[in-house]
């Protein structure tokens, strides 16, 4: 957040999920992003027409900050203008709110002759069509208030598209008009590497959850299993994991217990594949193939990967 927001009336940006909102979120500050399910309700364009071969997911961040600019809904008679309104004091140099990561940002500027109490009136009853609010907030340069901006999101596109965001912002201009500006934040994911994909083969599964720094925490003696079903399972829902965004953020409190998933060819053999999956904090799974890490970490689903395999396995 610029120096210029000196007060924030509201929660942080949703950052989806991929859905849910950091708003409420109490923890120490770390590469994690929170997860947000459910399925994009605007629209989302997967090809380019304008690219022959397959666009690049940066450029499919690109078309869908494009898309979500159309959804626009500011006040009648609002003329769109090519820069930053005269007069603004600056305070349209940048947007309201921005997010980190691979971030896609493309804006526009408006020029509205009412008076920006009233544009933000309009604009915080006129939620851009398949979106949720997701902040609000406002600034000044002197003290006093003279911006208002709001944000609107929608819903992930699994395992491609992390954050898709509207930031509206509202300035002052002279002769009690407002300034508009309109940032389209889309963040992309990187694609999955191959050693974040658990192969098929293995014969025996053995879970084990380590105690945590809680009382409640315990944890549970290994469990095995040669079930070709519950292994399947398990590592199919690990398999349909994304990866973690890029960036900073704060995450809930991490209690350090983990989930250890080892995948063998036999019971004498040494695992192929060990997955540790964290309990608490933003619950990032980590791949190690053939003892090596594996990066990016991944992250993704609801319900996360524990209860899922603990379901699975019957762990009491």
């Amino acid at each position: 957040m610029s120096a210029k927001r000196v007060s924030v009336l509201a929660a942080s940006l949703v950052l989806a999920g991929v859905g849910g909102a950091l708003a409420g979120l109490i923890g120490a500050c770390s590469p994690r992003p929170v997860t947000r399910p459910g399925a994009p309700e605007a629209p989302f364009r997967l090809t380019s027409s304008a690219h022959p071969r397959s666009p690049s997911r940066s450029e499919l961040a690109r078309n869908d900050a494009a898309l979500l600019l159309t959804f626009i809904r500011l006040p009648p008679g609002s003329e769109r203008v090519a820069r930053e309104p005269i007069g603004d004091t600056g305070l349209l140099s940048s947007p309201g709110e921005t997010i980190s990561g691979n971030i896609v940002d493309l804006h526009r500027f408006y020029v509205v002759a009412e008076d920006p109490t009233h544009v933000d009136a309009f604009v915080l009853s006129h939620r851009p069509r398949g979106s949720t609010r997701a902040g609000y907030g406002t600034g000044g340069v002197y003290g006093d208030t003279d911006e208002w901006f709001v944000s609107y999101s929608w819903p992930p596109v699994r395992a491609l598209l992390d954050s898709r965001v509207l930031v509206i912002s509202v300035a002052a201009l002279p002769d009690d008009r407002s300034g508009v500006r309109v940032d389209a934040e889309v963040t992309w994911l990187p694609a999955k590497p191959a050693g974040d994909i658990i192969p098929t083969g293995a014969k025996v599964l053995t879970a084990v959850l380590s105690a945590g720094l809680n009382p409640g925490e315990a944890g549970h003696a290994p469990v095995t299993t040669t079930d070709p079903g519950k292994i399947e399972a398990i590592r199919d829902f690990i398999n349909r994991l994304g990866v973690f965004p890029p960036g900073v953020m704060s995450c809930p409190p991490d209690f350090g217990q983990y989930l250890t998933i080892s995948f063998a060819t036999s019971r004498a053999a040494a695992p192929f594949d060990v997955v540790v999956a964290n309990t608490s904090g933003c619950e990032g799974v980590q791949v190690q193939h053939l003892g090596r890490t594996v990066q990016p970490e991944l992250w993704g689903l609801a319900p996360p990967l524990v209860p899922f395999v603990e379901g699975e396995l019957g762990f009491s």
